[in-house]
């Protein structure tokens, strides 16, 4: 089986140095704070297998725990990281689903890795290509106040 792994980079610049906080409440939401100030608010995490969406949502992709780890890249250096850790039941199959949010130490920036685990996720309908299969990290952009700048973007590939 191959493992597949979906690595989404987002950088946040604001200026040299920015705090970068990653808070994670009890049902699996997680806020991004910059310098002490929440920026984005998460939406629902989803994947879209055997033609069906799963979504923290409703529950069918559940969340059973969250873990933390920390390690150093040789490039990049230390880092630390929150993991959501979900279980994908279809056809009383059990696939762990894991989604991390890593904060790096020596550069103002965070990183999203979604993985899917070693069981084959397929559709036998296909996705058009304005379409997506999974839904990681995703936020609700909301104005926060009259000075709020905030822009998102959005890429395919």
């Amino acid at each position: 089986m191959m493992k597949v792994h979906l690595f989404v980079f987002l950088f946040l610049i604001t200026g040299c140095w920015a705090s970068i906080k990653v808070s994670i409440d009890e049902k699996g939401g997680y806020a991004i704070h910059i310098n002490g100030r929440k920026w984005l608010q998460s939406s629902r995490t989803a994947l879209y297998v055997d033609n069906t969406w799963y979504s923290s949502d409703d529950k069918s992709l559940s969340l059973i725990k969250t873990t933390t780890r920390r390690g150093t890249d040789q490039n990049l250096g230390q880092w630390n990281e929150t993991c959501l850790n979900y279980d994908l039941v279809r056809n009383e199959t059990h696939t762990k689903i894991i989604a991390c949010i890593r904060q790096w130490h020596a550069v103002s920036a965070i990183t999203f890795h979604l993985d899917t685990g070693d069981e084959i996720l397929t559709n036998t309908i296909p996705l058009h290509m304005d379409e997506v299969r999974t839904v990681f990290p995703s936020f609700n952009i909301e104005q926060i106040g009259d000075d709020d700048a905030r822009s998102y973007f959005t890429f395919e590939g």
